[in-house]
């Protein structure tokens, strides 16, 4: 156990700038979404004060008209008014409606981020043994007293922990600058956004976050093993060659013989981690009117056939990887 952990802090050594880079623009990012924020709370407060009320007219909720929502401050009590009968139901119904295009709003942030992720772990990947052979440090951890599958498997497992780590890191910090720009919104926006983010169980969507990045983290496994593969033998630009090898040859395939099943194949793959957050969020069946409280269930994909032969394609890739890694090839 000591020996792997040293030879992870060596990969976070080496990768650290990339990644405390990433969180800084990140973080400066998410600040000027506050700052945009704080600009916009400015006007509505200005409005508020100038009218006395803010009116939104002919809200509908389920191609029912609610009719015109009036909002004002009496005090520090927000005074919600809405037209038509039964109007205490339609508030209800107005806070529901309103959390359902929040929470995918909350889903879809989360989504970028991992997608942003995914392709900085890309570039780790493919430089996590090219690197190496281009400074010619090969010899040298290899003839430290550790097994080459040691070696190895502490790559993989840096990656791995760090687009995990990583994500939740960048998606917590996506959720908390959210909850900040609602507080500088002031009232009422606060008060009507707690009542609405109630209705939201962040705890669920939290757990369910995770238990797709496990999924993800093992159906990306032979996209990480392929690319460290290429790394170990390639002249140079190793990405170039992993990701736009395979394409231009399936291109080139699907035209000289006009039969798309490779281009297919490689579409399904890249497509499928958002597409099994499509299935289980029911965004596009739903939409706005899908259930905010109950999400999906991602461990049943872990433990189904599709995971099983992933697997499978990775330990023939990790098998060729350790062969061709073992030959010390030279980038020069």
């Amino acid at each position: 156990m000591k020996p792997m952990m040293i030879l992870m802090k060596r990969e976070w050594l080496e990768w650290k700038r990339v990644i405390i880079g990433t969180i800084l623009v990140v973080s400066f990012l998410n600040l000027l979404m506050l700052l945009s924020v704080s600009r916009g709370s400015a006007w509505f407060h200005d409005t508020l004060e100038r009218d006395g009320h803010i009116t939104m007219n002919d809200i509908q909720i389920n191609d029912e008209n609610v009719g015109d929502v009036e909002i004002r401050m009496k005090g520090n009590d927000v005074e919600v008014y809405i037209d038509g009968s039964a109007s205490m139901d339609n508030f209800n119904q107005v806070l529901d409606q309103a959390s359902k295009p929040i929470a995918i709003g909350l889903r879809l942030g989360m989504q970028l981020t991992f997608a942003f992720v995914l392709f900085l772990s890309l570039f780790y990947f493919s430089d996590a043994i090219y690197k190496e052979r281009a400074d010619n440090s090969t010899l040298f951890y290899r003839s430290l007293p550790v097994s080459d599958h040691l070696l190895l498997g502490s790559k993989i497992l840096a990656g791995l922990v760090g687009v995990i780590g990583l994500t939740l890191f960048l998606t917590l910090e996506y959720l908390l600058f959210i909850r900040i720009a609602i507080m500088i919104m002031g009232e009422p926006i606060n008060s009507m956004a707690v009542a609405v983010l109630d209705r939201i169980s962040y705890s669920g969507l939290l757990w369910d976050w995770f238990s797709y990045l496990i999924f993800a983290a093992i159906r990306m496994g032979p996209l990480a093993l392929f690319l460290m593969l290429v790394g170990t033998y390639v002249k140079g630009r190793p990405l170039l060659v992993g990701i736009g090898g395979p394409i231009l040859l399936a291109i080139s395939y699907s035209i000289v013989f006009r039969y798309a099943a490779l281009f297919r194949t490689i579409g399904r793959f890249l497509w499928g981690f958002n597409q099994k957050l499509i299935e289980q969020w029911d965004i596009t069946s739903s939409g706005w009117e899908g259930d905010t409280i109950i999400y999906g269930s991602f461990w049943g994909y872990i433990f189904n056939l599709e995971t099983l032969s992933a697997l499978l394609v990775s330990g023939l890739l990790y098998y060729g990887l350790w062969m061709t890694y073992k030959k010390n090839l030279p980038t020069g």
